[in-house]
């Protein structure tokens, strides 16, 4: 791997060093493990980051601050990194939308959502404690603000995916204050609302930033979220009467957001009807749900390295979920539809992508199993 050249001076020499030394016959690995034993934060090529400090956003959201070493590589606000957390044996990894910390140096920050049921955000929210130290890769995506600002833009978040528009945001005011931003921000109420304060004080220093935070409960999932009440928050939803009355020309805007699958759907559909989905850019903080029959029953065949594995898959389940239901061992990351390590080709049956909606039909085409619920029985070919 050649080294980057958004990497530091530093950590680039570190890098020359281990290709020599690769010559030599000392493996990657063997070069990591050795550094690390002085530092874990000096390893170039299996990154890890440790945690420096814990901040309460909400009662159920937690700011995570990271200091990286010189060998992570500089963010594009919106990017995500995949965390690698291991839990009493078993290594997890997630995506989380990362941002820099201002006057930190190398320090990056998460802000992690309890999710009912979420085994990694309980466990990072309830239990990670200052110096641990998490596998971290480097930062990727392309949800991210082109390198030729637009003059205005929208974005709209739902709960915990306001994380990539806080990126976003810190961005444009440092460095293009004159950009004309509006944020339209759903949460359950201002108790649950990720970065309430630090939004009101931005809105008010910056006056080309409209800040439109609602109430509502209506774009988490099943009507929930954090396992709290559908009753404590209103109905209000992302329509074009709101889009009309708080961005007008909204249909011309380049526009970014993020947050929960009936949030996403209502944008997906609202632009597509406008004819403007070319500038709607989506990114899913959560993995959608599949709400097929859960008494349907299709039989999958999983090809990987020679072998097959079969089982089967219920109408309401993910591939990926099924197949773990069956006690298989799955290569996958995010879980999310991000990174991509669990893409497969279809070579037979049919499936609906649940972050498009959309049927796939078996004709070679790649699938990612963590997003993906079968509609007939399917053959399937791993391509990692």
């Amino acid at each position: 791997m050649s080294a980057s050249p958004s990497l530091p001076l530093p950590a680039v020499a570190v890098r020359r060093l281990s290709g020599w030394l690769t010559h030599l016959g000392v493996s990657r690995d063997a070069f990591d493990d050795t550094v690390g034993l002085l530092s874990p934060l000096l390893r170039v090529h299996s990154l890890q980051a440790r945690l420096v400090e814990r901040r309460a956003e909400t009662p159920s959201a937690t700011s995570l601050y990271l200091q990286t070493g010189s060998a992570f590589p500089a963010l594009q606000p919106g990017q995500y990194v995949i965390i690698g957390v291991t839990i009493r044996g078993v290594r997890h990894r997630r995506a989380y939308s990362p941002r820099a910390v201002p006057g930190r140096p190398g320090q990056i920050a998460i802000t992690v959502q309890r999710q009912p049921g979420g085994l990694v955000s309980q466990h990072l929210n309830e239990h990670a404690q200052v110096g641990d130290v998490f596998d971290i890769e480097p930062p990727a995506g392309e949800f991210v603000l082109p390198p030729q600002l637009p003059s205005e833009l929208l974005l709209i978040a739902g709960g915990s995916g306001i994380t990539p528009g806080m990126a976003m945001l810190r961005h444009l005011d440092q460095t293009a204050p004159g950009t004309r931003v509006t944020l339209i921000y759903f949460a359950r109420s201002e108790r649950d609302r990720i970065f309430a304060g630090k939004l009101a004080d931005l809105a008010k220093r910056w006056n080309l930033l409209r800040y439109v935070p609602l109430d509502s409960s209506a774009h988490t999932p099943n009507g929930q979220e954090a396992g709290r009440d559908a009753t404590t928050a209103t109905a209000r939803v992302l329509d074009t009467a709101l889009l009309d009355r708080v961005a007008p020309g909204w249909s011309q805007l380049p526009t970014w957001c993020c947050g929960p699958a009936p949030l996403m759907d209502a944008a997906r559909q609202i632009w597509k009807e406008a004819g403007a989905f070319d500038r709607l850019r989506l990114e899913a903080f959560a993995p959608p749900q599949a709400s097929g029959d859960p008494n349907a029953r299709h039989a999958v065949a999983l090809r990987r390295d020679r072998q097959t594995a079969n089982f089967e898959a219920a109408g309401n389940l993910t591939l990926l979920a099924a197949g773990e239901q069956a006690g298989l061992q799955i290569k996958h990351g995010c879980r999310q539809g991000i990174c991509h390590e669990c893409t497969c080709r279809l070579h037979r049956g049919s499936v609906q992508d649940l972050s498009t909606g959309q049927r796939i039909d078996g004709e070679g085409q790649p699938i990612r199993l963590c997003v993906t619920a079968a509609l007939s029985d399917v053959d399937l070919e791993s391509l990692n």
